[in-house]
């Protein structure tokens, strides 16, 4: 492992600030102890991080936390991400002494991505406002970020590795957790699954390459939902006005598990005997607050923000180069909201 500013400090027997001290020349400092933490240095072959001399010398002790455009879609998940996500960063950023800045955005998603104006923050880190920032959510790819990235700027991000071989980021392998609950639903013989997603595309593509894979597996159904409550039911409304109905759902957004259960029940239809239901859940034990209780994916939000910050510290200590990826791990909880395909009781039915 890289040597950090914290080994010199123990092995020369003195605080991190004198180390810190000896090599940007502040300050008093003894010719015994710059002695001390020289030999210390050549001993452990040490090379200052020039990133982490920059902040020792102009430190403004904030670390940016910005959220890509959220979705809209009753925004229950979306919050209940955002807090644990928060609360995972903060109580790194206590550890080590710094405040958090939550950075908000004026612009839209297309002129981001157009290039018609840089993201709020852009000028943050690029002015020193900021010692280091933190991106809560997939970015998006445009001039000012890929920039970032080039110069190597003290920036972590949620999601799939953009660029090979540069950046920070931190990847809960949202791909293959999808396909986890797919393999649940396959494992228990349902053929015609149904998904309610905020994320179209990037589902699309997880469900053309299970398709690929499962030959034997009938029918897919996408369903993109970002819009208001009344909205949803609607889109219900559509799935299940049809002749050929899903027999499971997976319904991404827990917040509105509930209301799909409500809606199943005024069409005589119950959760799991008639339609088996799965979700994704980023505070442990929430699908236990659903009635009945429901079969999740354990996506811990709070780790991930944590991860993050760890991450960025370690990249400002000098610890890590820029290209490291910290990949979480997430967990089925099965609490028997999917059964057996030909234990539905209407199955002729649906």
């Amino acid at each position: 492992m890289k040597v950090s500013i914290y080994d010199v400090a123990n092995l020369a027997g003195v605080s991190i600030s004198t180390v810190s001290r000896v090599l940007n020349k502040s300050g008093y400092t003894s010719s015994k102890t710059e002695k001390k933490v020289m030999d210390a240095m050549e001993k452990l072959n040490f090379t200052p991080s020039s990133i982490a001399q920059n902040l020792a010398n102009n430190e403004t002790k904030l670390i940016g936390l910005y959220f890509p455009f959220q979705t809209s879609s009753i925004e229950g998940t979306s919050n209940t991400y955002l807090l644990e996500f928060i609360n995972g960063v903060n109580k790194l950023l206590i550890k080590y002494g710094y405040h958090l800045l939550l950075i908000n955005e004026t612009a839209t998603k297309e002129q981001i991505q157009g290039n018609d104006c840089p993201p709020q923050y852009y000028s943050f880190i690029k002015q020193k406002k900021i010692d280091g920032l933190i991106l809560g959510g997939t970015p998006l790819i445009c001039d000012a970020f890929l920039e970032l990235l080039q110069l190597k700027m003290p920036m972590v991000y949620i999601g799939e590795k953009t660029v090979d071989h540069i950046g920070l980021n931190v990847y809960a392998k949202y791909k293959q957790y999808n396909k986890d609950l797919l393999d649940h639903f396959t494992s228990h013989h349902h053929k015609h699954i149904a998904i309610i997603s905020t994320e179209e595309k990037i589902i699309k593509s997880v469900t053309h390459e299970y398709s690929a894979a499962n030959k034997d597996l009938l029918q897919i159904d996408v369903n993109n939902h970002t819009g208001s409550l009344e909205a949803y039911i609607q889109l219900l409304n559509h799935i299940f006005s049809k002749d050929d109905k899903p027999t499971a759902l997976l319904v991404q957004d827990i917040s509105i598990v509930q209301q799909t259960i409500n809606y199943l029940n005024n069409l005589q239809l119950m959760v799991p005997h008639d339609v088996s239901i799965a979700t994704i859940e980023h505070r442990f034990g929430d699908g236990e607050q659903c009635f009945p209780a429901v079969t999740s994916v354990y996506v811990p939000a709070f780790q991930m923000g944590m991860e993050a910050a760890s991450l960025l510290f370690r990249y400002l200590q000098g610890t890590v180069e820029f290209n490291e990826e910290v990949l979480i791990d997430s967990t089925i909880i099965d609490r028997k909201s999917v059964i057996h395909r030909n234990n539905l009781t209407q199955g002729e039915v649906i």
